[in-house]
């Protein structure tokens, strides 16, 4: 039994099978091999007008869909390319997905995503989803397993690392210094006149070392002492870190230095409900330089280490060794980061 419907003032005939409308189906109501309907749903060229304009009617009567991943998987090239994401809840990892849509735009390649994990398993697992998708590259926003584990799954697979710099044969990278942006932000504080200087670091294990060490280092070149906690690079973790550092009977610090914004937050959180006052009492200092840093209720002082750049120039690199560059070695992009200073940040009260 058929069914009408209307498009654009145009009758069409929807079939009620039991079953999805095939190739073969368009192409007995249009009177043409199975193969000229490929033909016509690639886009090829190589189809004459009538033809094209019979196969087309008949798909649109018969409301059949291609099979996108199913043409390309028949190909040598699926025209998509993998992008891993470490932590959806984090804003900065948006930043770098909207650079990596910004980098291949026009380019006819379509973004499959996956959301990695600090668990090591988990986080294979993702890569290799991706991989079992046939993409023609992946492109790994906060990957935190080894370089040389990575190299044995892709298996030849093209594939560029944001936000970390690897040595790795047939990997490349985009990344800004943490280890200098760690510097510009303690810096800043000391410049205004802080000593008492907390970091909020990652969990020990991760491989992003640089703005813990970076902090130290500033730290030690002005003969202080570095006073380190560790937390979750979550809001709720920031929030816990303060909560459970002054209650612990530590002095209140002048100044804060969160490893991310979201950290950021949740330090500002914590000392809003205890009547800390951020400027005048302690001064605070985030990571990552996201929308929520720039929101006039936040107004967070925060390093920008160019997360929506660091992903056009990776977008840029994996085009460019799917164009046919295979033979060049890793290529590790740089930026320079930049503090960007706000109202969260003043000098301690004498």
């Amino acid at each position: 039994m058929n069914r009408t419907t209307w498009d654009s003032g145009r009758v069409i005939e929807k079939t009620s099978l039991s079953r999805p409308v095939t190739m073969e189906d368009v192409a007995r109501r249009a009177q043409v091999s199975r193969a000229l309907v490929s033909l016509v749903m690639r886009d090829s060229p190589h189809v004459s007008a009538d033809k094209r304009s019979a196969v087309r009617e008949a798909a649109l009567a018969l409301g059949y869909s291609p099979n996108r991943l199913a043409s390309r998987l028949a190909s040598r090239r699926t025209s998509t390319l993998g992008v891993l994401l470490l932590d959806l809840h984090n804003p900065v990892f948006a930043d770098i997905y909207d650079g990596i849509l910004e980098g291949v735009e026009h380019s006819g390649n379509h973004l499959m995503v996956a959301v990695g994990s600090t668990d090591l398993a988990r986080e294979a697992e993702a890569v290799r989803s991706l991989l079992d998708m046939r993409v023609d590259g992946i492109l790994l926003a906060g990957y935190t397993g080894s370089p040389e584990s990575l190299a044995l799954m892709l298996g030849g697979t093209p594939a560029v690392v944001i936000t970390r710099e690897v040595e790795v044969p047939g990997i490349d990278s985009a990344s800004a210094s943490d280890h200098r942006g760690a510097q510009l932000a303690v810096e800043h504080l000391q410049h205004l006149g802080h000593k008492e200087i907390v970091h909020i670091a990652k969990p020990p294990g991760l491989p992003y070392p640089g703005r813990r060490l970076g902090y130290i280092q500033a730290m030690e070149s002005q003969q202080l002492a570095p006073v380190i906690i560790t937390a979750d690079m979550t809001e709720r973790g920031g929030r816990q870190a303060i909560d459970r550092y002054l209650d612990s009977g530590a002095a209140v610090p002048t100044a804060i230095f969160a490893d991310n914004d979201l950290v950021a937050l949740g330090v500002l959180d914590a000392l809003s409900n205890r009547n800390i006052s951020v400027p005048d009492d302690v001064s605070v200092v985030g990571y990552d330089n996201t929308e929520l840093a720039e929101s006039q209720l936040v107004s967070l002082t925060s390093v920008d280490h160019h997360a929506r750049e660091l992903g056009r120039l990776a977008a840029s690199a994996i085009l460019r060794r799917l164009s046919g560059d295979t033979q060049s070695p890793p290529i590790n992009t740089h930026v320079d980061p930049l503090l960007v200073v706000r109202q969260t940040t003043a000098a301690p009260r004498h």
